[in-house]
């Protein structure tokens, strides 16, 4: 069976820099899944209405989806995962073959409002918020499209009130925290602290 690591925090913390640093240190056997890639799809709605929606809201994945292939990947079973264009709100025409390896790390701001019994070990990846939306503004003016001023809007509308109401309350139940507020790399201790603690439970 697959040993499954939740990992989760705020957008902006650095979820996914954790992740590779994670692979980097412990290579072949691990992989990575991302709950950003099931978000539901809004093709049947205009352009001008995805725009206002809240993705931050935990309503806008599908949960369902992502649990059932959780379920076959606990159990080295192969998925495939839907691919999320993040520029128009729909999802791509394909998806992409996940084959399991002896880790799985699972990835997402929501991934811990899943149920916890299935994750064996669980990372909260901690920034402080004046960090997260500086980075948040840096990734999606070049990676989304997106100008500054939306991303600052939708961080204050929608972003913040919904980390504090089901994003930040997960913190508590995390086996691991890593505070990450640096922006020159990982703090080495805190990471050497948690890969030694991964090595030993996955042996």
């Amino acid at each position: 069976m697959a040993y499954l690591i939740g990992l989760s925090g705020g957008s902006g913390s650095g979820k996914t820099f954790v992740s590779k640093a994670i692979l980097e240190r412990l290579g072949d056997q691990v992989n990575v899944i991302s709950f950003d890639n099931y978000y539901k799809d809004q093709s049947h709605l205009p352009p001008e209405e995805r725009d206002s929606l809240n993705f931050d809201s935990p309503t806008m994945l599908d949960f369902d989806l992502f649990i059932e292939h959780l379920k076959l990947i606990k159990q080295d079973k192969e998925v495939d995962i839907p691919q999320y264009d993040f520029k128009t709100h729909t999802r791509k025409p394909y998806t992409v073959r996940f084959v399991p390896k002896k880790i799985v790390i699972v990835e997402g701001i929501m991934v811990l409002r899943l149920p916890v019994e299935m994750f064996d070990y669980k990372i909260y990846v901690d920034a402080d918020s004046d960090i997260r939306l500086s980075r948040r503004i840096i990734r999606d003016v070049a990676e989304r499209g997106r100008n500054p001023y939306s991303v600052i809007d939708q961080y204050i509308k929608t972003v913040k009130p919904m980390h504090t109401k089901y994003v930040h309350p997960c913190k508590h139940i995390a086996d691991f925290i890593f505070k990450n507020n640096g922006n020159s790399g990982l703090n080495e201790q805190t990471l050497n602290r948690l890969i030694d603690e991964l090595e030993i439970l996955t042996k």
